[in-house]
């Protein structure tokens, strides 16, 4: 088989790592085992990397065996998730996961990938955490005895990390759901807020994924995924059960959202009914000191001691009167 990167001189700049597989083993790899023919029947090498280094980019652009689909998908930086090929390859854009420094999450990533039956390409913009735990598990023993396996076991672990992450919010959405059920009376503290942005953000991905799946397995316009078509049968039933998963989920964070906006309208509701109340009572003794308080002449008990007693005595009858007919009226318990 003749030399991969034989155009491209003995240095792959930018190159993050390179594994290099013998019987399903990784080892570690360098630009040796890009340029180098296959040693062995069942050799294969996976290179990685970042797009944010024009090195890799440049790299990536002169390598005339890769396809120019995917060289187009690394030019424009498409986000869609999807999956082609031209028969020999399959390429495509993978979900992952955006990661810091400290591996904290950052939100949904893209990794893009070209691979045949013996070697594997995968780049990305910012770090993630998919890819990198792959690269560790192959590491550490596990067998990968393709290029396509390889990408197979990208996606299985993207959809490992997502479950795990969704019997999380589970917990939390029930806890949510016990503390509306006891119907607190501050119901600002809850935060489903964030919880359904990030089931929204979750159930985007599965749904993007799903339809890159299907596209694939139909192979239109001649861009049949050849080395992944057979895995990509396998990876779509726990995607779709991942994806109904997440989509009950949305729809009991919807219908807590409802019941938390009920409870908030009915605190609404008792506020404005005391308020009325309130200011039912106050308006009859409010009328009468208004009268009382008119500076002319003929003001009733003026000249009188008991004046200021006895308006205080027709304040508290109307407002027990006031009060005795809201009872009546059934507005008051």
């Amino acid at each position: 088989m003749p030399a991969r990167l034989d155009d491209l001189g003995a240095h792959a700049g930018g190159m993050l790592w390179a594994l290099a597989f013998r019987d399903g083993r990784a080892h570690p790899g360098d630009e040796e085992d890009l340029t180098a023919a296959p040693s062995a029947p069942d050799a294969w090498t996976w290179a990685h990397f970042p797009l944010g280094d024009v090195r890799a980019r440049a790299f990536i652009a002169r390598m005339q065996t890769l396809p120019a689909g995917f060289q187009e998908l690394i030019e424009s930086d498409d986000q869609r998730l999807q999956f082609a090929g031209d028969g020999v390859w399959a390429y495509g854009v993978l979900p992952d996961l955006e990661r810091d420094l400290a591996g904290e999450p950052r939100g949904a990533g893209r990794l893009f990938f070209a691979l045949d039956d013996r070697l594997m390409i995968t780049a990305r913009v910012h770090a993630l955490r998919v890819v990198d735990d792959v690269r560790r598990e192959a590491e550490q023993g596990l067998r990968l005895e393709r290029p396509a396996d390889a990408a197979a076991a990208l996606v299985d672990h993207y959809t490992e990390l997502l479950d795990l992450r969704l019997d999380q919010l589970t917990v939390q959405l029930a806890a949510v759901e016990d503390l509306v059920l006891s119907e607190p009376s501050d119901v600002d503290g809850l935060r489903l807020g964030p919880l359904r942005r990030e089931l929204a953000r979750h159930r985007r991905e599965l749904q993007a994924l799903r339809g890159a799946l299907a596209r694939g397995r139909l192979a239109r316009n001649g861009r049949s995924p050849g080395p992944l078509l057979h895995d990509l049968e396998r990876l779509a039933a726990p995607i779709g059960d991942l994806d109904r998963e997440a989509g009950d989920l949305q729809e009991r964070a919807r219908l807590l959202h409802e019941e938390i906006d009920t409870l908030i309208t009915s605190a609404t509701n008792r506020g404005i009914r005391t308020l009325t109340v309130i200011s039912t009572l106050l308006i009859p003794p409010t009328l009468v000191v208004g009268a009382f308080g008119m500076n002319v002449r003929g003001i009733p008990f003026a000249g009188s001691r008991a004046g200021f007693a006895i308006a205080v005595l027709i304040c508290v009858a109307l407002v027990t009167a006031a009060l005795l007919l809201l009872r009546r009226l059934k507005l008051l318990p």
